[in-house]
């Protein structure tokens, strides 16, 4: 037996070891784990339901109110720290397929695409988003 598979097949038997005398709750806890996935999936589900939808869909020159933040919590710690908080409006000023630029209480912040997807907005239809489009439309922009 060569050197390099005898090392292979001991690796191989030694993980096979400690899996086997796992107790039986770190197995569970890794299997649970895995099926742990698809709740995020309904999670999305249920957003979309209520209609609401990732930034990263929203319509840019657009007043939206940020309604859920679908991230880990050192994320959310930083989001707040930037004025990203659940209820606060924002407007999408630049989304050209890569970062966004989000124009959040008076100042303009920069967020990347994946993260976007992940904070889940809704529209809002006020007065002066109608007028704004009416003006644009008559420019002919």
């Amino acid at each position: 037996m060569t050197p390099t598979l005898w090392i292979s097949v001991s690796l191989l038997l030694a993980l096979a070891i400690v899996l086997v005398t796992l107790p039986t709750d770190s197995r569970r806890r890794l299997l649970a784990r895995r099926q742990a996935l698809p709740v995020v999936d309904e999670r999305v589900e249920e957003l979309l339901a209520a209609g609401l939808l990732p930034l990263s869909d929203c319509p840019r020159d657009r007043t939206a109110c940020l309604r859920c933040l679908q991230v880990d919590r050192c994320v959310v710690h930083r989001l707040l720290e930037m004025g990203l908080t659940p209820g606060v409006e924002l407007r999408v000023v630049q989304d050209n397929g890569g970062p966004m630029l989000v124009s959040v209480r008076g100042s303009r912040v920069a967020l990347g695409r994946d993260l976007a997807d992940n904070l889940w907005v809704e529209m809002n239809t006020s007065r002066s988003d109608e007028l704004r489009v009416t003006s644009d439309e008559l420019r002919g922009d």
